[in-house]
């Protein structure tokens, strides 16, 4: 079965500006925002994410041991974007009935693994997220 992906929307239903600005290439000019944020992926990335997450969405849980992910801790997982000139990487968790919410996105500036302070937006919408479920 084919997984969905989404981005996390806030409690009032809105996609964080920090997060849009990954995205907004991908979202059709008529349903853009207003005040769209400022383009951070080239052309070329925005097609390179869009082929990661077609890649998720067919393999589903399998693809999250890929060369392109990682698990990062309990329900977080780190989607790399290979070929890319800004090192972008996003931060998503596994949600059912199979979709993939991608909690938070960033520049990754430096070698090794991920700071905590890279993590913790994903951690703290997270944990808005499982609240709301409750």
């Amino acid at each position: 079965m084919n997984w969905n992906w989404e981005l996390y929307q806030d409690v009032n239903e809105e996609i964080p500006k920090d997060l849009l600005a990954f995205f907004i290439r991908m979202i059709p000019p008529e349903e853009q925002p207003e005040n769209p944020p400022k383009l951070l992926l080239s052309a070329s990335e925005t097609k390179r994410l869009q082929v990661n997450l077609g890649y998720l969405c067919n393999k589903g849980l399998l693809s999250l041991t890929s060369g392109i992910s990682e698990k990062l801790e309990d329900d977080l997982y780190e989607l790399r974007m290979t070929k890319s000139e800004h090192n972008p990487r996003f931060i998503l968790t596994a949600a059912t009935p199979q979709k993939f919410i991608v909690l938070h996105a960033f520049m990754k500036k430096y070698d090794g693994a991920i700071k905590d302070r890279d993590k913790e937006p994903a951690r703290v919408r997270l944990r808005e997220l499982q609240q709301r479920e409750q």
